[in-house]
């Protein structure tokens, strides 16, 4: 399904960047934050109910998360409190998968996709943006560096691995060249890990039976990609940022101040306790900008991470939230993570309309697909929520933990 561009499309794609020239994302798809369209567009599109919707591989990858969460938002959805969900806000974007399926198939009304990583950001936003030229240069990669053969291949995997844009570069150039970065290391690396000591799928020497190329399907891809394009297009997918977690929801607020709060729900799938320092870039950090430091004692730093996250979500925020987590008992025994059953706002958050909403916790089974687990295969995935508590359910699927 291939579509000429939209007129909103090209005056957010011909708009000056709003950052340096040779940055490899813009912190919105245009130069502002794009706005809500009163009605968005119906989604027709083969994909929107596909099994397969996201274009990339992504380490930690759950395979039956989505079903679980669309459960939850559904039964909250008729809930006198909270109705309608006009806005999913997904501030950990990564894959997306959960999102594109909730919009795709209806549940949420719109999504609004964040990551403080440019490189997963910058594919995000010209995948939405610009989905046919992507889908052009994504196979003239396969054919001219994948299809020659592995040699070839890896030579283009070391080339992109090192790639950075040059001085002078233009904003929007850069930002197309990181997607497509993005996306040849994504289909190429080890479990799509983009940073770290993952090597390329079949190793250097290529003597796996499953080569660099087995997880790059141009075909399927382009499907993906459009399918993408299609949710920005239609006002599905409102836009992308590239911004840290906090600053992605404190500026929903500021942004969409139409948007009922009840109506808003934030998707938080956060790196790993302990495992994200191997596995990501800059996608935890409060603001998008911190680096880590090999001054800090190991793990120190990730622990700061999630209690701040943890903190936030639980003192200050606004939205109803949905938070899944590799399970850790580490996160519900203490009170600086999630040991508490409610939220605890101050008194300056409560005048600024922060609730006092309970905390339900489940355990779910699910099968992963993360390189940072020995092995692959099923595990439990802990679910917080404050959606209301009464539609969050607890059975033989969603085993109680708590309110």
């Amino acid at each position: 399904m291939i579509r000429a561009s939209t007129p909103l499309a090209n005056e957010e794609l011909n708009a000056k960047a709003a950052s340096s020239p040779t940055s490899s994302a813009t912190r919105h798809v245009g130069r502002l934050a794009r706005g809500i369209r009163s009605q968005p567009k119906p989604v027709d599109h083969p994909l929107a109910c596909g099994r397969y919707q996201t274009p990339l591989r992504y380490p930690g990858a759950k395979s039956g998360l989505a079903p679980l969460i669309t459960h939850l938002i559904q039964a909250a959805s008729k809930h006198p409190s909270v109705g309608e969900i006009d806005l999913l806000v997904e501030p950990f974007a990564g894959g997306a998968s959960t999102s594109l399926r909730l919009v795709g198939s209806g549940v949420v009304k719109r999504a609004l996709l964040a990551d403080a990583d440019p490189l997963v950001a910058a594919f995000w936003q010209v995948a939405a943006a610009q989905p046919d030229a992507l889908i052009a240069r994504m196979r003239e990669e396969h054919s001219n560096f994948v299809i020659p053969g592995p040699s070839t291949a890896v030579a283009r995997w070391d080339y992109w691995r090192s790639w950075k844009p040059r001085p002078g570069m233009s904003a929007s150039a850069a930002r197309f060249e990181t997607a497509v970065k993005c996306l040849y290391l994504n289909r190429t690396t080890f479990s799509g890990i983009l940073h770290g000591r993952a090597g390329p799928i079949g190793g250097r020497a290529q003597a796996s039976d499953y080569g660099i190329g087995c997880r790059f399907n141009p075909d399927a891809l382009a499907e993906r990609i459009d399918y993408v394009g299609h949710l920005y297009a239609t006002g599905r997918l409102i836009d992308v940022w590239c911004m840290g977690w906090r600053e992605t929801l404190e500026n929903t607020a500021s942004v969409y101040k139409t948007l009922v709060p009840n109506h808003v729900v934030a998707y938080l799938d956060p790196p790993y306790l302990n495992k994200s320092a191997t596995l990501y870039n800059t996608s935890f950090a409060q603001r998008g900008s911190r680096k880590r430091s090999v001054a800090a004692p190991a793990g120190w730093l990730d622990q700061l991470d999630h209690e701040l996250l943890a903190s936030y979500l639980t003192r200050k925020m606004r939205y109803r939230w949905l938070l899944s987590y590799d399970y850790d008992q580490a996160l519900l025994d203490s009170c600086l993570l999630y040991g508490r059953d409610r939220m605890t706002p101050h008194g300056s958050d409560r005048l600024d309309a922060v609730k006092q909403w309970r905390i339900s916790k489940r355990l779910v089974r699910l099968r992963y697909s993360a390189a940072a687990r020995a092995g692959r295969g099923d595990a439990d995935e802990l679910l917080l929520t404050t959606l209301p508590p009464s539609t969050v359910p607890q059975d033989k699927t969603f085993r109680s933990l708590g309110p």
